[in-house]
């Protein structure tokens, strides 16, 4: 068995090295164990306690002195099933202090005029946040909006434009070229879009009265969403300006 099999299951290297060495070596002492396995004495007992708690391993006691024996591979199946269920009942119990901590964060982010996230998991999750805020009727204005970025940010956006379309969220992209990407969007539901070239170097979405998305997709991608009704309008009327000229 492959220890990074082991520990991709959630074992850490050593309890994967024990758990290895006792399935060779059958129901043994500590001594063998660590002649066998080549670990460091230090940690021995602690590393066997914890596959104990796992239910990997049983301790025997045999003429006063402790042997050890793992447990069936098949109780592997066990353990991942256990986690599972206790993974389930974090979700259960995230799920219902979510209301609280949203709560707490919305008092927070009003004091805070702005928020960076950085990576691709940064923008999915500016992107979501700004998205849930919107109200009924409220729309998303695009601007500098390009297929010149890794292919992985524009995999994302075509996904995302689907919990917009199916929010039933309008808006108006203006594009710094005409591409397959620009293609994709002008035939979606609740879009319009136009072109204008070397509008920005960045990209800008308005969200709403209240919002502006700054994205950067550069060697370190970031966006920074900015909470701030004088802010976004600005954009607003900027765009306003692009939009007319746009084709």
């Amino acid at each position: 068995m492959e220890l990074k099999v082991l520990e991709k299951i959630g074992l850490t290297k050593n309890e994967s090295i024990i758990y290895q060495t006792l399935l060779r070596l059958g129901t043994s002492k500590t001594g063998e164990i660590l002649k066998k396995s080549g670990l460091n004495s230090g940690k021995i007992y602690e590393i066997l306690d914890s596959l104990k708690v796992k239910g990997l391993l049983s301790e025997s006691l045999i003429n006063n002195i402790k042997y050890f024996t793992v447990a069936p591979p098949s109780q592997i199946l066990e353990y991942i099933k256990d986690k599972k269920e206790d993974i389930e009942k974090e979700e259960m119990m995230i799920k219902s202090a979510l209301p609280e901590l949203e709560k707490l964060r919305d008092l927070t982010t009003k004091e805070t005029k702005s928020i960076t996230y950085t990576g691709l998991r940064g923008i999915k999750t500016a992107a979501d946040e700004a998205l849930a805020t919107l109200k009924p009727k409220e729309d998303i204005l695009a601007m500098g909006v390009t297929e010149l970025k890794d292919e992985q940010f524009n995999n994302f956006w075509e996904r995302w434009q689907m919990k917009r379309i199916n929010s039933q969220i309008s808006q108006k992209m203006i594009f710094s070229e005409k591409s397959q990407y620009y293609q994709k969007f002008i035939k979606s539901k609740y879009t319009q879009a136009k072109v204008l070239t070397g509008i920005t170097p960045v990209t800008v979405d308005i969200f709403g009265e209240d919002k502006t998305l700054i994205l950067n997709y550069g060697e370190s991608p970031s966006c920074i969403l900015i909470y701030d009704k004088n802010t976004a309008q600005s954009f607003r009327q900027f765009f306003k300006q692009l939009w007319k000229r746009a084709k």
